[in-house]
């Protein structure tokens, strides 16, 4: 699972992506914040880029609940049962303010990240649509395999490309 570890920080951004009304639209990010580098966003671009991009990368309660049963797959259940579960489940209500603000990385992850918000949007947006792509029938491995239009975001933004310090520590204790 190294792969998804590695994209471990685009996950964590998409994990607000939770149900919610698929009538949802959204405005475009305009053109003088979408040709900005990530790592001189000011919090009104990121407020503004986050509210566009948050009704296109939600994922339907279907869509979430077969996210959930892939995951939970792994550590034993099935995935039909899970999802079952899930979409008995009440909808959920998000607060709109942590919506607004955690499309992107954290301030500490953009520093250095050169990638444009284009870029980034294009990177999010395919791996919404990876998630969507999901089924019962889906293996969990089959998100380890890096998004193709996510490899630009990867190579400016090396924050997000490295992976978790403790990894490298646990690398690092297996040599003699």
């Amino acid at each position: 699972m190294n792969q998804l570890t590695r994209f471990g920080a685009l996950s964590v951004v998409l994990s607000f992506v939770v149900w919610a009304d698929s009538g949802a639209s959204a405005a475009p990010i305009p053109a003088a914040v979408s040709s900005k580098e990530l790592k001189d966003l000011t919090t009104a671009d990121v407020e503004s880029t986050c509210q566009s991009l948050t009704a296109r990368v939600t994922l339907s309660k279907e869509d979430a609940c077969e996210l959930a049963g892939v995951v939970w797959s792994a550590f034993g259940q099935t995935c039909a049962s899970v999802k079952e579960k899930c979409m008995t489940e009440p909808e959920q209500t998000r607060d709109s303010q942590a919506a607004d603000t955690s499309c992107l990385p954290v301030a500490e992850l953009r520093d250095g990240c050169t990638a444009t918000i284009a870029e980034y949007e294009v990177c999010l947006l395919a791996h919404a649509d990876r998630l969507r792509a999901l089924t019962c029938d889906s293996a969990l491995d089959s998100l380890e395999t890096p998004v193709q239009a996510c490899e630009v975001v990867m190579r400016k933004c090396p924050a997000l490309a490295t992976p978790p310090e403790d990894e490298g520590e646990e690398q690092g204790a297996e040599q003699p």
